[in-house]
């Protein structure tokens, strides 16, 4: 089973340039209005997912081994299911509570369950494949690096343009 690395560096280039914008935004945070508690959250999220993807999209490079790739995909799923479960232990609290000090224009449902549903798919996947029920090992990781992409330019575009009044 090969790993497709062209693939995982044009993820590690993509992710790096959403973590240079969320620099931007944590810099802007520290101006003397600083952000909001909504804002504060989607940069964290942001931040998160980005890093994410660009962490696990670099990873391969240095642990994939040609000879053994059962063993390579386990740690590569298991750093993946680790570090989303590491996602879930974390957002979906702080978005309920945000929710519940009155941010729920901000947050509607929909756009609730659409990230903290990316946090879950990616969990359910790396589970599958350190479990081996997963075949297609490298479309799979891919695909969650992807979502995580995903999750972090909705949490960017969220951040610019939905705005706290």
């Amino acid at each position: 089973m090969e790993i497709d690395y062209r693939a995982m560096q044009v993820i590690a280039e993509v992710s790096l340039g959403i973590v240079g914008f969320s620099a931007i935004l944590i810099a802007l945070s520290r101006a003397n209005d600083g952000f909001s508690a909504p804002d504060n959250f989607r940069v964290q999220l942001l931040t998160y997912s980005a890093f994410g993807a660009m962490f696990c999209a670099l990873i391969p490079f240095a642990i994939f081994n040609a000879s053994e790739p059962s063993t390579s995909w386990t740690i590569l799923s298991f750093i993946l299911c680790v570090y989303s479960a590491i996602g879930l232990s974390i957002f979906p609290k702080k978005v309920i509570g945000l929710r519940k000090d009155g941010y729920k224009d901000l947050f509607p449902l929909k756009i609730v369950f659409l990230q903290m549903g990316m946090l879950s798919i990616i969990f359910i996947l790396s589970g599958s494949m350190i479990l081996d029920w997963i075949p297609q090992k490298n479309n799979v990781y891919l695909f969650c690096l992807i979502l995580f992409l995903i999750q972090s330019t909705i949490a960017f575009i969220r951040t610019m343009f939905v705005r706290v009044k």
